[in-house]
Formats: C-alpha cells, structure tokens, sequence
C-alpha cells in the first residue's frame, strides 16, 4: 500500500497521502498543488508557484514514504431477522 501511495504522489501530490490514511496532510497538500498549479498560469505567480509545487510534490512523497498504515479491523456485525437464529432464543447459529 505504501508504495501505491509513493507512486500516486508523484503523479498527484496528496492523493497518495490520503491513501494511506494521512487525511489532513493529504488534503492539504492537494490543495496547496492546486493553488500552486493555478499560480503557474501567470508569470508573477510562477515565482511563487512554482517553488511551492515542487516543495509540496517533496512533501507528499515523503509523507506517504514514512506512513506507518495501521492494520484494517473489519468488524462484521448481523442485525435483524434473517436464516439465522438469535442466540437469545436458544437456536444456536
């Protein structure tokens, strides 16, 4: 997972963040590329877009490069009336 994040982020900066569960750098660092791309269409904004963009890209990559993805915990849970009997009524499973 950690290297799908790694190569979505040199493509999107932040996508991959998101990816392996970093949610505020992952949008913040969408955001600010965004900007920084928007910055790149005029020649005064360049100056400052174009550092940022390449600080961002940095940014991401080594964000999702150090993520340490905690283990998904999925928890099945039946509720209601189907096949299967309810333990309180003394029907086993």
């Amino acid at each position: 997972m950690k290297a799908l994040a790694i190569i979505v982020n040199i493509f999107i900066p932040g996508i991959g963040t998101l990816i392996v569960g970093k949610t505020g750098q992952g949008v913040a660092q969408f955001i600010l590329f965004v900007l920084a791309v928007v910055l790149n269409f005029t020649l005064v904004g360049a100056i400052i877009g174009v550092p940022l963009a390449i600080g961002i890209w940095i940014w991401a990559i080594v964000s999702a490069a150090s993520a340490n993805p905690q283990p998904v915990r999925v928890e099945i849970v039946h509720r209601g009336e189907g096949h299967l009997s309810h333990p309180d009524r003394g029907a086993p499973y």
